[in-house]
């Protein structure tokens, strides 16, 4: 990697980055409506916690942050 100075940004390190963010924005989606699934089909709260290793207040946030969104 050539140096550069500072505060610029090199643009493939700019597209690996917008990128990742994209996959991780798509992860997010995924997760948020696995779990409302789960807890359409009976899943408790503590369950899905107890189960994945999370907090209540975790499956909580994911399961509101599933009604804010909408099904995108």
């Amino acid at each position: 990697m050539t140096p550069q100075h500072r505060g610029l940004l090199d643009p493939d390190d700019r597209a690996r980055i917008i990128a990742a963010l994209k996959a991780r924005e798509d992860a997010d989606l995924a997760l948020y409506a696995a779990v409302r699934a789960a807890a359409e089909n009976g899943a408790s709260v503590r369950m899905m916690a107890d189960d994945l290793g999370v907090s209540t207040n975790t499956i909580s946030r994911w399961k509101r942050t599933v009604a804010t969104s909408g099904d995108n």
